[in-house]
């Protein structure tokens, strides 16, 4: 090693750590916090919130204890955007109870659902290896909680680590199949169909049967004019299905609303985790 030099600014930061005095549990914690609250990262401590039996994002528990630190925790809100169409994408996000939808804008004005995300994977990780701009909307369809991570940050951690590579590009895939089951559905399969899949899958991704969902809301997610999710509606309340009231609607009988979805709804189960 002879002629190789420290670096001087290395050993001064290095040397405000006393490493051997810290105890072993709690280590890595310290040196995590002090290194990326110098790099000037917003405050971790709502990160410690974070409990160890979580699952989110399709993460393995050893990439989940390896990314836990960096996550920042948020309640998002119904009809929150996360980011629009030609916005800079600055976080991906990891809903825990939340679902998100994201939306293209066709050109009679109407918007049309192409994706919807829960627990099983993440929002915005296109982003990671794309300095372009969002190509679509993202907004909260079920509020709740979720984590976030900066961009710049995730990237820091892929170069360091081949398994985390590996899990964003699985989840790039299983968003791409998402697309592309999206474009069948919306293609070829009835308008009364793709409604029973869409709420079956928010079903299986907060776990809940009651949603706040406006008819105006609902044409927007299906592509189509408020009159045909009037009449939809109203058949499915005279087949016991579900049931509507001032905004809300609910899922009255599961076994019906599965009998009547399309054939896509076999198709996206499996990209679900059930971590919850």
């Amino acid at each position: 090693m002879q002629g190789y030099k420290a670096d001087s600014g290395f050993a001064q930061r290095t040397a405000e750590i006393d490493i051997s005095t810290l105890a072993p549990e709690f280590r890595i914690n310290d040196v995590i916090r002090t290194t990326y609250e110098k790099v000037g990262l917003e405050s971790l401590e709502a990160v410690r919130s974070l409990p160890a039996r979580i699952g989110i994002g399709g993460l393995p528990p050893v990439l989940l204890n390896k990314v836990r630190p960096l996550l920042k925790y948020v309640q998002l809100t119904k009809d929150e955007y996360l980011f629009q169409q030609d916005d800079k994408v600055e976080f991906i996000y990891f809903p825990e109870t939340a679902v998100i939808s994201e939306f293209q804008m066709l050109a009679d004005g109407r918007t049309i659902e192409v994706a919807v995300t829960g627990s099983e994977s993440a929002v915005g990780i296109a982003a990671v290896w794309s300095t372009l701009p969002a190509v679509n909307c993202a907004q909260v369809c079920v509020g709740g909680t979720a984590y976030k991570i900066e961009i710049d940050v995730l990237e820091r951690e892929l170069t360091y680590s081949r398994p985390l590579q590996r899990w964003l590009h699985d989840q790039l895939n299983v968003y791409i199949k998402q697309l592309s089951q999206k474009v069948i559905c919306n293609t070829h399969h009835a308008v009364e169909e793709r409604f029973c899949t869409w709420l079956l899958m928010l079903h299986d991704r907060s776990l809940k049967s009651k949603f706040s969902l406006t008819q105006e809301y609902i044409a927007g997610v299906l592509g189509v004019y408020r009159p045909s999710v009037t009449c939809m509606a109203k058949a499915l309340r005279e087949k016991n299905v579900i049931d509507y009231v001032r905004g809300q609607i609910f899922i009255t009988d599961k076994h019906k609303l599965r009998k009547m979805s399309c054939a896509c709804y076999s198709e996206l189960p499996s990209l679900i985790s059930y971590a919850r």
